[in-house]
């Protein structure tokens, strides 16, 4: 079982081997976290009172979260929510994104029970990075203040800034739906809840064959007609045997991406993907990369050997499809880059 895999990062339940590889990891870095603890946790994750998420970085145990069916301490405790526990990246590991995958897949496992997902964290500075990540990831205090030794803490009672000393915090996990659109939904009543809103202060241009960032600074916006201007892309889409895939939040559209279903290129090598989009008040969810893969699976289905990308060139799409895989495109397309001359041609190997 795997919850993650990408060409280096690979997350799946812990099994013996890392239990002796993270205690030494940690030991390494002068953190005290005998193997024992983890072999604890590999009974528990078998007795199913545990899941124990490891994280390995190219094959090297690199990091781990275990979350609980069920809060046990705190304020949450009764309460039925699952719980994020004891969440660590080694500092070798650390800034390589592992962090985030980590609490995304711990996430995604909490949301098939529960619709709220809970943890206490730390006061201390040891706790800064997971303190602004929680924040970050929208995880909101929960308003009982401080709780010290399992207990709550009174105005003025003494207690030691050591991990005992911790706030408790909680997020609402809504519904993730990720699935194909058919003709009879387009309209522009799909997009009421979608917002596009993109402002940009860099991206990049070529200059003399070479590409660079520039400072810009315009805002993408819809205008009235964008809606139904899409659908009517979509529906015409759908009837050349393309495929249209939308992202759901709560039943709401947050997110889509569609394929042309006719290929591209002089060998037929290129799948098109005409659009990719997420609602700007939902970047940050992962959203994007499962739209991503989605349009990297019909491009399969239709046999090409590479997805075609026409991307937006301000810095943060262009961070996000270099993460995925993307380069720029062997054998640009004429019609998009006539098109959109400031977007990056690029293309996806699948």
């Amino acid at each position: 079982m795997e919850y993650y895999k990408s060409k280096d990062l690979v997350i799946s339940p812990i099994q013996p081997e890392d239990c002796k590889a993270l205690s030494d990891g940690f030991a390494a870095q002068g953190w005290d976290k005998p193997q024992s603890q983890y072999e604890g946790y590999l009974r528990e994750q078998r007795a199913g009172v545990r899941q124990v998420l490891v994280a390995r970085w190219q094959g090297e145990a690199a990091g781990y979260v275990t979350l609980r069916p069920k809060a046990k301490a705190g304020p949450f405790a009764g309460k039925g929510w699952p719980e994020i526990v004891d969440f660590n990246v080694l500092e070798k590991f650390q800034r390589k994104g592992i962090g985030s995958r980590l609490m995304d897949c711990a996430e995604a496992e909490a949301a098939k029970t529960s619709r709220i997902v809970c943890l206490g964290v730390g006061l201390h500075s040891g706790y800064g990075p997971a303190q602004r990540m929680y924040i970050k990831r929208g995880y909101l205090f929960d308003g009982t203040g401080v709780w010290y030794q399992d207990k709550h803490l009174e105005e003025g009672a003494p207690c030691a800034n050591d991990d005992e000393l911790v706030l408790y915090l909680s997020k609402y996990l809504p519904k993730k739906e990720v699935r194909p659109l058919c003709k009879e939904e387009l309209g522009e009543g799909l997009f009421h809840d979608f917002c596009r809103f993109q402002p940009v202060e860099k991206a990049w241009r070529k200059a003399e064959g070479h590409w660079e960032i520039q400072d810009v600074c315009y805002t993408d916006r819809w205008g009235s007609g964008e809606p139904e201007r899409i659908s009517g892309i979509f529906r015409r889409l759908l009837a050349e045997g393309g495929q249209v895939w939308g992202a759901f939040l709560d039943g709401r559209l947050k997110g889509f991406c569609a394929v042309e279903g006719r290929l591209k290129g002089s060998r037929g090598q290129y799948a098109d993907m005409a659009e990719l989009q997420v609602s700007y008040d939902c970047r940050g969810q992962r959203l994007g990369r499962e739209l991503f893969q989605k349009a990297a699976q019909s491009g399969r289905a239709l046999g090409a050997e590479k997805l075609y990308i026409s991307a937006h060139s301000a810095a943060g799409p262009m961070a996000f499809y270099r993460a995925m895989g993307c380069v720029e495109a062997e054998e640009p397309d004429p019609f998009h880059a006539a098109e959109e001359p400031c977007d990056v041609q690029m293309e996806y190997r699948l």
